[in-house]
């Protein structure tokens, strides 16, 4: 009894790793596709403070990080 129940602890903590692990992960790849493409659009932010190689890098940094995250959510062990 006592088994089955750290068995389904487990199961449960490792759900919540995973899902917390896709959900940053996607959060990191919608920043990195923000600051990649962001010259596209006409906002305000763009007029004060204009696109330049720096969101490029940050963008590019944060797409491969956000890819890490979601990789580490699929191979996360129960």
């Amino acid at each position: 009894m006592f088994e089955e129940y750290e068995k389904q602890k487990r199961t449960h903590r490792s759900q919540l790793i995973r899902v917390r692990e896709y959900t940053m992960g996607g959060l990191f790849l919608l920043a990195g596709f923000f600051f990649l493409l962001r010259g596209l659009w006409e906002l305000e932010v763009n007029l004060r403070f204009p696109p330049d190689l720096t969101d490029r890098i940050f963008g590019g940094v944060c797409l491969l990080y956000g890819a890490w995250r979601i990789y580490r959510g699929y191979t996360a062990k129960g």
